[in-house]
């Protein structure tokens, strides 16, 4: 079944119904497969990336109406330029679709020419557009804007931000499109997987709380999750990069370097109750206990050499203050000092002496 697209060209992949349906409306099968024809193919994966986009540039083509004159015009161009093609060499059919294919790049190019102050399509007014009974949300004031999805999912949108999502988000996977900034707070459906779709960003979850920004503008894009876990995917359609998201950790894509990276939030918060919270008062107990109840109140991997602290004791507890805050105190009475690398904290030189 696969095999056709061993010696499929540029022409024939923006012709298939099947890649023309994925180009236009990614999802994760249609990724998975087209990842999977890439790697079964790798000699095709640069001809599926610009097959892709082509299809895409064509989609935002077809949108916005012209006058009769201005396509006449382009099409003087696109005959005038394929005249100047040699006609010694037999054209057979492959060679024709490629020659149709160059057309409609050429015409792709000569509408962007003609309409140069036109605002670009975004990523997200692409996926938008495929939408059946779409439901949009934008906030347009200077404060925050909550939105109750269907499925009983409340959104919290930024300034400047929007959501597009099917009206009912009946089908068997609940999906939002994302523009901008938003905290998610999904209802738990193990039956129905949500997904954002954020730039280049995909977070899969069945029900937890987390913060997607993704501007069309900005190098970075992010996840941050507060409770739960998400899966994230990032970076284009057939190079994409995966993690796996706890509480307090942040996904951070490098849009001009195609990196993906995590880390610890900036400013990680309790994963326990405040009740449970306020039980973390220690008297002169032994530090290495201490790190490892702060470790869990937050939800972060503390590492450090317990020979190195057996003989710290302290008396402290854990109220108003951040954990870095409560680390920097730590650290100070027992001299030592810590890192964060990764979602990991990692604490060096202490002395019990």
């Amino acid at each position: 079944m696969t095999e056709k697209y061993r010696q499929y060209t540029l022409a024939d992949f923006i012709q298939d119904d099947a890649f023309i349906h994925w180009a236009k409306s990614p999802d994760p099968a249609g990724d998975a497969f087209w990842r999977g024809i890439a790697e079964l193919y790798p000699h095709q994966e640069e001809v599926i990336m610009q097959a892709r986009q082509t299809v895409l540039n064509l989609a935002a083509l077809s949108r916005p109406s012209f006058d009769p004159g201005e396509a006449g015009l382009i099409w003087e161009d696109i005959s005038s330029r394929l005249d100047e093609i040699p006609r010694a060499v037999p054209v057979y059919r492959e060679r024709w679709l490629r020659y149709a294919a160059a057309a409609l790049v050429i015409l792709t190019g000569c509408w962007a020419m003609m309409h140069l102050t036109r605002e670009p399509e975004t990523a997200y007014a692409q996926r938008i557009e495929i939408l059946e009974n779409p439901r949009e949300e934008v906030n347009g004031s200077d404060s925050e804007r909550i939105v109750q999805l269907p499925d009983g999912s409340r959104v919290t949108l930024t300034k400047g931000s929007g959501i597009s999502f099917e009206g009912k988000m009946d089908g068997g996977t609940r999906s939002v499109y994302l523009s901008g900034e938003a905290f998610f707070e999904v209802k738990k459906n193990p039956a129905k997987p949500f997904y954002v779709y954020a730039g280049e960003l995909t977070t899969r979850v069945l029900g937890t709380s987390f913060t997607v920004r993704s501007f069309e503008k900005e190098n970075i894009a992010s996840v941050q999750v507060r409770t739960g876990s998400v899966s994230v995917e990032a970076g284009v359609s057939l190079r994409r990069q995966s993690v796996v998201l706890s509480p307090n950790q942040q996904a951070s894509f490098f849009r001009r370097e195609e990196r993906l990276s995590t880390g610890l939030v900036k400013e990680p918060q309790p994963v326990v109750t405040n009740a449970e919270l306020a039980r973390f008062t220690f008297h002169n107990a032994p530090v290495s206990t201490i790190f490892d109840s702060l470790g869990k109140a937050y939800g972060v991997a503390i590492q450090y050499d317990r020979e190195a602290v057996g003989a710290c004791r302290l008396t402290t507890s854990v109220r108003e203050e951040s954990l870095f805050e409560i680390l920097d105190v730590i650290c100070e009475a027992i001299e030592a000092k810590y890192s964060v690398t990764g979602t990991t904290i990692r604490i060096s030189d202490p002395n019990c002496n």
